[in-house]
């Protein structure tokens, strides 16, 4: 599952999908470390890759967080904002990675009507 297997979309789901369960467990209490609780998450999705970070979206673009997927729908997106700062609040950041989703979602319709 490199890079040439993961199309933006693809990518864009799979994030999605595993901060979702994240934030679930958070929610829910639980008091794991979130680079423990994205190595589980790989682990019962079968995915045996090594995955840069255990991030998706560093698997994308390795090294280049100029090119983040977060980035190409809000320039200003870092993931270690202190607002939503992945390691430190979850939560937030999966509600951030909704709202990107949903404007980068926005984008693509008003290409696609042009």
């Amino acid at each position: 599952m490199g890079k040439k297997n993961f199309t933006l979309d693809k990518t864009w789901r799979l994030c999605l999908s595993m901060w979702r369960w994240i934030a679930k467990q958070k929610r829910e209490g639980r008091d794991m470390e979130i680079n423990g609780l994205k190595a589980e998450w790989l682990r019962k999705k079968g995915i045996t890759e090594d995955i840069q970070g255990n991030c998706f979206f560093c698997h994308y673009c390795p090294g280049h967080c100029g090119a983040c997927p977060g980035k190409k729908v809000d320039p200003s997106f870092e993931c270690t904002n202190d607002a939503y700062q992945y390691y430190d609040k979850p939560i937030a950041f999966y509600n951030k990675l909704v709202s990107l989703n949903r404007k980068r979602k926005q984008k693509s319709i008003r290409k696609r009507g042009r």
